[in-house]
C-alpha cells in the first residue's frame, strides 16, 4: 500500500508491505531530521526490515542513525543517484543464510564474458493489453510458488497495466511461455525490469534477453534513461542475463522479499540508456 505523509515541513512516500514484513521509503523531501521522525513513526511491531531510497547527500546522516548501505542505483532520481539504506528489527532477518553461495554465483557471473551470444531462433515479442492479463497470471502461477506481488491474480495485472507497467511476452501455440515487465516511474525517468518468468519448456533459449531488450527499446522511446532490476541472488541464469545485457551489479539486499519458494537475498543491477 502506497501512502504519502506530510508533517511540518517534511513529506514522505511510504510503501507498506505486510506480505514481506517491511516498510520501504520511496521518496521524501524537507528537513532530514523531520523526515526521519516521520519514518520512525511508521515502524510497527510487524516490521522486520526498513528500506530507505536515500539521496547521496543524506547517506551520511542515515548511516549515523544506524542504517546500513546495501546497494545503489546511479541516475535513479532524474539523474541523481539512489542508495538503498536498511535497518532491521529482527535478528534473523538481518543474517543471510546463503551469502557464501551467492558470492560464488555473482563472482562467476562477473568473471564471465558479457557478450550476448547470437541466438538463431526468431520469436515474436508482443506487449500486453488488458486482454492478456489472464494468460500472464497463469504463467506466473506456474512459475512462482511465492512472489512479492500478486502477479498470479489477473486483476492485479490489469491494474498495473492501467497504471503504466509494460509487459512483454512470447507465446507458443497460443500459450504465454515467457514474460517480463517494466514498472515505470515517469517522475524520475526510471523503470524497474521485473516479473521475469519462463516456463521450463522455454528455458535456455535466450528469451529473457530478447524480452528485456525489447522493453529497453520501448522505454528509451518514452524518455526513460535509468533501468534497474532486483534479481534473485541464487539465480545464476537471471544474474547472467543482466550481466550480458550490460547492467552493472551494485549490491545485495539481504532477506529482501518472499520470492520463488521463500524469503531470499536479491542482487541489484542498473543500466543507463541513451539515444
Amino acid at each position: 500500500m502506497n501512502s504519502q505523509i506530510i508533517s511540518g515541513g517534511a513529506r514522505v512516500s511510504v510503501y507498506t508491505d505486510h506480505f514481506n514484513k517491511r516498510l520501504r521509503i520511496d521518496d521524501y523531501a524537507g528537513p532530514i531530521g523531520e523526515v526521519l521522525a516521520i519514518i520512525r513513526g511508521q515502524v510497527s511491531d510487524w516490521v522486520e526490515k526498513l528500506i530507505i531510497k536515500s539521496r547521496r547527500e543524506d547517506v551520511a546522516f542515515f548511516l549515523s542513525e544506524g542504517f546500513t548501505e546495501e546497494a545503489y542505483i546511479k541516475n535513479y532520481f532524474s539523474g541523481a543517484d539512489l542508495y538503498f539504506l536498511t535497518q532491521y528489527f529482527s535478528p534473523e532477518r538481518k543474517v543471510s543464510k546463503n551469502w557464501k553461495e551467492e558470492e560464488i554465483i555473482i563472482e562467476k557471473v562477473l568473471a564471465s564474458n558479457n557478450q550476448i551470444q547470437t541466438e538463431e531462433e526468431s520469436v515474436r515479442i508482443e506487449f500486453a493489453t488488458e486482454r492478456d492479463s489472464e494468460d500472464l497470471s497463469k504463467l506466473y502461477s506456474n512459475v512462482f510458488k511465492v512472489y512479492p506481488t500478486p502477479v498470479s491474480d489477473a486483476s492485479f495485472i490489469r491494474k498495473t497495466i492501467n497504471e503504466g507497467t509494460v509487459y512483454a511476452y512470447i507465446r507458443r501455440n497460443g500459450k504465454i511461455i515467457s514474460a517480463a515487465s517494466a514498472e515505470i516511474n515517469a517522475e524520475h525517468r526510471n523503470a524497474e525490469m521485473t516479473d521475469c518468468a519462463s516456463l521450463k519448456e522455454a528455458e535456455g533459449n535466450g528469451y529473457m534477453k530478447k524480452l528485456i531488450s525489447a522493453l529497453e527499446k520501448k522505454l528509451l522511446n518514452e524518455g526513460i534513461t535509468c533501468l534497474y532490476s532486483i534479481a534473485r541472488a541464487e539465480s545464476f541464469s537471471m544474474n547472467m542475463v543482466f550481466h550480458q545485457l550490460g547492467y552493472t551489479y551494485s549490491g545485495r539486499m539481504i532477506n529482501n522479499c518472499y520470492v520463488y519458494s521463500g524469503i531470499e537475498d536479491m542482487n541489484v543491477w542498473y543500466k543507463i540508456i541513451v539515444r
